[in-house]
C-alpha cells in the first residue's frame, strides 16, 4: 500500500467518523433504528491488510466513537468483532480470490450484489453484538432484534449511498 492510499483511507476515515459523530448521532427512526455508519471504515479497508492491523485499526475507530457518544466500550467491542471477522467473511464470500486478483472492497469493483451481502453480513454482526451487549442480555430480546433488522437495513442502505456519492 503506497502512501497516498493511506492519505486516501485516513480522509475517507475522518469524513466517516465526523458524519457519524455530528450528523448521524441524533438521527434515529422511531427508536429502533440507528445507524452507524462508521463502520465503513472497517468494512472499506483493502484486502491486503494485515489481520492484526485491521483488529487495531477497529478497535481504535470504536473506541473514538465511545468517547464520543459516551458509552463503555460498546462500539469498540463490536468493532473489534467485525475487524476479526471481516477476513473469515471475505475468504467465505469470494473463495476464487488469489494472489493475481485481489479483491478492491467498493461498491464499483464488487458489483451491487456482492458489495451488498459483505456490508449486510458484516453489518448484522456488529449490530448484533452491539445491541445485546448494550441490552445487558436477552432479557429484551424481541425489541433488540426489532433493532438490529432495522438499524441494519438503515446502515446498509447509508453505506452504498454513500459509496455511490464518493464514485467507488
Amino acid at each position: 500500500m503506497n502512501s497516498q492510499t493511506v492519505i486516501k483511507l485516513v480522509f475517507t476515515f475522518i469524513i466517516y467518523l465526523v458524519l457519524q459523530i455530528v450528523v448521524l448521532r441524533n438521527f434515529v427512526f422511531f427508536d429502533v433504528a440507528f445507524c452507524f455508519v462508521y463502520i465503513a471504515c472497517i468494512l472499506l479497508l483493502p484486502d491486503d491488510i494485515a489481520p492484526v492491523w485491521v483488529i487495531l485499526i477497529s478497535f481504535l475507530i470504536g473506541l473514538l466513537v465511545d468517547i464520543f457518544y459516551n458509552t463503555a466500550g460498546v462500539h469498540a467491542s463490536a468493532s473489534v468483532m467485525v475487524g476479526y471477522l471481516r477476513t473469515y467473511i471475505i475468504k467465505f464470500l469470494f473463495p476464487t480470490k488469489g494472489v493475481e486478483n485481489e479483491i478492491t472492497i467498493s461498491l464499483k469493483e464488487m458489483g451491487s450484489e456482492r458489495f451488498v451481502r459483505y456490508v449486510a453480513i458484516l453489518t448484522i454482526i456488529h449490530h448484533s453484538m452491539l445491541f445485546f451487549v448494550e441490552a445487558g442480555g436477552f432479557q429484551f430480546f424481541l425489541i433488540t432484534i426489532l433493532k438490529i433488522i432495522c438499524s441494519v437495513i438503515f446502515t446498509t442502505f447509508l453505506i452504498i449511498i454513500l459509496q455511490y456519492v464518493r464514485g467507488n
